[in-house]
């Protein structure tokens, strides 16, 4: 997928385009020799440009990463319909995460923490390609358009296949290696920041800041 195909809400595609005129006027300064390149950092929001493209990449970390946004599309806003429901639309996103095992739910000691029982995930690109694995973010083929030309999707219903996957980073899909691919397809991620929340974004790198939010600071885990 271009970038050039991604749907943003007009207003933040808006913003995009301004920042990268404004950036685009500055003229460079020269840097002394001895002076490394450093990201700036300001009440935990840090900022760092690109040189080639001129466009600045925020990057905001998140403390609670017990609930991952998995996102279907570069989008933020548009609801896709519920499958077998018309006029009915749900989230642009699939929530997930990892109960904690043996935990006692009636004796919460925390009854008003919605993610009380789940455990800080520690890498959101791998855990959202798990979901994408799965076949969960294409249910009803709403993002048929990501998926290249040529791609042999599984059967839905079909159960996992003798080959162990590992998603962009390299990393096994399942630390369990009983455990196997079911073989659908799972675009490149990016992890983002959407409203203090961890929000795994099909895109490249750029696509963060394409759509006008912060990177995840991986450096906050």
């Amino acid at each position: 997928m271009n970038l050039s195909e991604v749907t943003y809400p007009k207003d933040t595609k808006n913003r995009v385009q301004n920042l990268l005129v404004q950036e685009a006027r500055r003229k460079p300064k020269t840097a002394p020799r001895w002076r490394k390149p450093a990201a700036l950092t300001f009440a935990g929001l840090a900022l760092a440009g690109t040189t080639a493209a001129g466009v600045y990449v925020a990057f905001a970390p998140v403390e609670d990463k017990r609930d991952i946004r998995c996102y279907y599309h570069a989008d933020l806003t548009t609801r896709p319909p519920v499958e077998g429901s018309p006029g009915e639309t749900k989230p642009p996103y699939i929530t997930t995460g990892i109960f904690i095992t043996g935990f006692d739910a009636k004796n919460n000691p925390n009854p008003d923490d919605k993610n009380a029982g789940m455990q800080q995930i520690a890498d959101p690109i791998n855990q959202c390609s798990r979901v994408w694995d799965m076949g969960n973010m294409n249910l009803s083929g709403i993002n048929d358009d990501l998926i290249p030309e040529g791609f042999i999707s599984p059967t839905p219903g079909a159960m996992p296949t003798a080959e162990a996957v590992v998603d962009q980073n390299g990393k096994p899909l399942f630390r369990d290696p009983a455990l196997r691919s079911f073989g659908n397809f799972i675009p490149f991620l990016t992890a983002c920041v959407v409203d203090g929340t961890v929000a795994v974004i099909p895109g490249p790198a750029e696509v963060c800041a394409q759509l006008g939010i912060p990177a995840l600071d991986e450096s906050s885990r």
